[in-house]
């Protein structure tokens, strides 16, 4: 990838690491990277242990401080109580994002992920970047496959398929760490698809599925030359 302006678009917090961590570690020194969370995490949802939204944001805060990228951009929409209305509203929302950074290239998640506030996301990010002369900046989008979500799409016999892959034989590591050190609430016990184990699993599966120690895989939704 040439110098570019990259845009991570995510449900909400730890997302943006599981799904492409490995690709932000290894792009962030030549490439201005920014990322916009659409959803909070836990409006209608109770979890013994797990973090409130307002604690999720500091520590997204905290990790992009880390990353040594831009702060993150907050839309606070109701992920798990999301309707069509909410999803076109999001989408205006991206749009006015989308136009003010202008990125070359965005990853977000895949349409057909088994979460509700990841499939409206993505819904409302394919509206928001439909082609148009407004945004003709705006050259590759990916979609990503983020742990527990996207093994068994919410379409009946479908699976993420990727064609595209980026080689993080040499990020991955901290990419695990990061989510030790700040997401580790989010993690789950193996063989659980949220564990460390199954996720470094998955990044060596992808990059041996391609001749390489470790990579993160992602759909092609969008390539422009």
């Amino acid at each position: 990838m040439k110098q570019s302006k990259i845009l991570i678009i995510a449900a909400h917090p730890d997302d943006e690491i599981i799904g492409c961590g490995g690709t932000i570690l290894k792009l962030r020194k030549k490439n201005k990277i920014r990322i916009l969370f659409t959803c909070k995490t836990y409006d209608k949802r109770v979890r013994k242990n797990s973090k409130n939204f307002n604690e999720r944001r500091i520590i997204a805060v905290r990790v992009a401080k880390y990353l040594k990228i831009d702060t993150p951009i907050f839309l606070d929409y109701n992920g798990l109580s999301l309707k069509r209305q909410d999803i076109t509203q999001m989408a205006r929302s991206l749009h006015e994002e989308i136009t003010k950074f202008k990125p070359n290239t965005i990853f977000m998640h895949c349409i057909d992920d088994n979460h509700h506030d990841h499939r409206a996301t993505a819904e409302a990010t394919l509206i928001a970047t439909r082609p148009s002369k407004i945004n003709k900046f705006l050259k590759k989008i990916y979609s990503y496959e983020v742990a527990s979500a996207t093994e068994k799409l919410i379409n009946k016999n479908k699976a993420f398929n990727p064609n595209f892959f980026v080689d993080i034989s040499k990020t991955y590591k901290q990419k695990i760490k990061i989510l030790k050190r700040f997401y580790k609430d989010e993690l789950k016990p193996y063989p659980n698809f949220l564990s460390i184990k199954s996720i470094e699993n998955q990044i060596k599966f992808r990059g041996n599925s391609v001749n390489l120690f470790a990579a993160e895989a992602f759909e092609t939704i969008r390539s422009i030359k």
